[in-house]
């Protein structure tokens, strides 16, 4: 019996000892590809306050933060975000806004837009130099 009771034990170590540890459980952020808006930055940890998919417009002006996350680390590469206004069933690009990356590594852009329209929208990250998509979204922006 003491005999059954070791190899249980020493099989439950084992077992413990291959299970691999979830990267959040363990402080190592994991990072997947997504975009989110929001009414403010925090700068303290890179994220957005007052996330939201609907802003209304101030004096005929829309601020509007943005965090575009990518699995994969940006390397420094310049990255864009473009705009389209929703007609109908249609988008229509009203402007790509370029962001050049202020250093050569990371996961994570924050930065802001503003907009003078009203309406339903699709924000797209994008790596400039290819235009691969990162993460888009939709948003509306009411007076």
């Amino acid at each position: 019996m003491r005999l059954l009771s070791c190899i249980a034990f020493l099989a439950l170590v084992c077992l413990c000892a291959s299970c691999t540890e979830d990267d959040t459980a363990s402080g190592v952020p994991h990072y997947v590809n997504k975009l989110t808006l929001g009414t403010g930055a925090n700068a303290s940890n890179s994220g957005l306050t007052g996330e939201s998919t609907t802003f209304r417009g101030l004096g005929g002006v829309t601020v509007i933060y943005w965090r575009l996350e990518s699995a994969a680390d940006f390397g420094g590469v310049g990255l864009s975000l473009k705009i389209e206004k929703r007609s109908g069933s249609t988008y229509t690009t009203i402007g790509t806004y370029p962001y050049a990356s202020q250093k050569n590594y990371g996961h994570v852009i924050v930065s802001s837009i503003s907009l003078a329209d009203a309406g339903t929208f699709r924000a797209t990250g994008l790596l400039t130099a290819t235009s691969a998509e990162v993460a888009s979204t939709v948003f509306t922006v009411q007076w």
